[in-house]
């Protein structure tokens, strides 16, 4: 059995009285409160989250810029110094090895910050395209990472540095420091709301904690765990990898499209050119439920009759959206088999439980809205 791992912030959390869960491989707060109570305060005010379990992998070496515009739907020669795009690793099949984050700090200089559960296979497949002359580094062990998201985010953080992370522009980042640690500072987060992603190291992961609690405490900040990230996530309809995005799910059926720039060479273009040819075979729906059962994971989804329905796919993703107050899914289904508005059926404990089809996302991100830009983000 594998050894369950531990943040650097994991003491923290117990002193703080959370719930504590196994979650890709680590030990980490479900919940401090309630995830209600975390999510409110995120959307109202502010919430501090631990995201140490990211892995980090380094890329540099003069071929660096070529070698990541290769291994990623994204051009990485598109993006400026301290720009940060949103992009994939496909299979050759055009399915999804993984979503992550560029961070570049200059063309032979990279950052690419990926879903914790899959580290060890992201490090494998990046290291197995190695191209040129680069050094690739698997550096997760070097980072800590905390996410400080909210309306209030921005006020509490630019207390504590004398960066002008008020100028920092959405998927942008900086080097500063933040309560007197040297941190690389993000705009990004998985919320849908306005707010930074602060790497630091692993040793001032407790103190960068408790000062950001502190300079929090005015404006409402609580810490949040996993319960509210999922549920804050979901709102807004961001992608989990392993429920929303697999390796059975290509970017183009995901709705993903700007994740891809087709102006270069990728591992898996060819595969996403051939179903664009010839029609991409399925659509990924929101669904709005009838009643507050909450769909699961894998849950089939039917349409048709109620007497007599009949499979067009199943859930990704499913919970309740605290914010809108009601039960609602995401679901991956035949494309041009149900438009907005038509009634789908998912079974829950033996009933064919009723929603309609609803526009995605659920409720508009606040995220990047000061800065006009793109408001996607990963799992984390």
């Amino acid at each position: 059995m594998a050894q369950v791992l531990r943040t650097p912030l994991y003491d923290e959390h117990v002193r703080l009285g959370a719930t504590m869960v196994e979650f890709a491989g680590y030990e980490m707060p479900i919940q401090y409160t309630s995830i209600i109570e975390e999510h409110k305060a995120c959307r109202t005010a502010a919430g501090l989250f631990d995201v140490s379990h990211m892995g980090e992998i380094e890329v540099e070496g003069p071929d660096a810029e070529k070698f990541v515009s290769y291994i990623a739907t994204w051009n990485a020669a598109l993006l400026e110094p301290y720009e940060i795009k949103y992009a994939e690793f496909l299979y050759p099949e055009g399915t999804v090895v993984d979503d992550f984050f560029i961070y570049k700090y200059s063309a032979t200089k990279f950052l690419l910050v990926v879903n914790a559960g899959n580290y060890e296979k992201d490090l494998a497949w990046v290291m197995g395209h190695k191209l040129g002359d680069i050094t690739i580094t698997g550096a997760t062990a070097t980072y800590a990472e905390v996410a400080l998201q909210g309306p209030a985010a921005e006020d509490i953080l630019k207390g504590m540095t004398t960066a002008d992370i008020v100028g920092l522009a959405y998927f942008h980042f900086l080097e500063t420091t933040v309560a007197g640690r040297k941190c690389i500072v993000s705009r990004t987060g998985y919320t849908g709301e306005d707010g930074y992603e602060i790497y630091v190291a692993p040793a001032e992961a407790s103190y960068l904690w408790n000062a950001i609690l502190d300079a929090g405490k005015p404006f409402g900040l609580l810490p949040n765990g996993l319960g509210a990230r999922d549920t804050l996530r979901f709102e807004v309809c961001y992608w989990l990898y392993g429920h929303d995005l697999d390796n059975t799910i290509a970017p183009l059926e995901a709705g993903q499209n700007f994740v891809i720039s087709w102006d270069h060479d990728f591992v898996g273009k060819p595969a996403l050119l051939a179903m664009k040819a010839k029609g991409v075979p399925r659509a990924w729906i929101g669904v709005k439920m009838n009643s507050r059962a909450i769909p699961r994971n894998g849950f089939d989804c039917l349409a048709g009759s109620p007497e007599m329905p009949v499979k067009i796919g199943y859930v990704t993703s499913g919970n309740y959206c605290p914010t809108l107050g009601g039960s609602y899914a995401l679901c991956m289904v035949e494309k041009d088999v149900v438009k907005v508005g038509d009634t789908v059926y998912i079974p829950i404990r033996g009933r064919a439980e009723a929603g309609i089809v609803v526009k995605r996302p659920f409720m508009r991100p606040n995220a990047g809205h000061k800065h006009d830009r793109c408001t996607i983000a990963r799992e984390r």
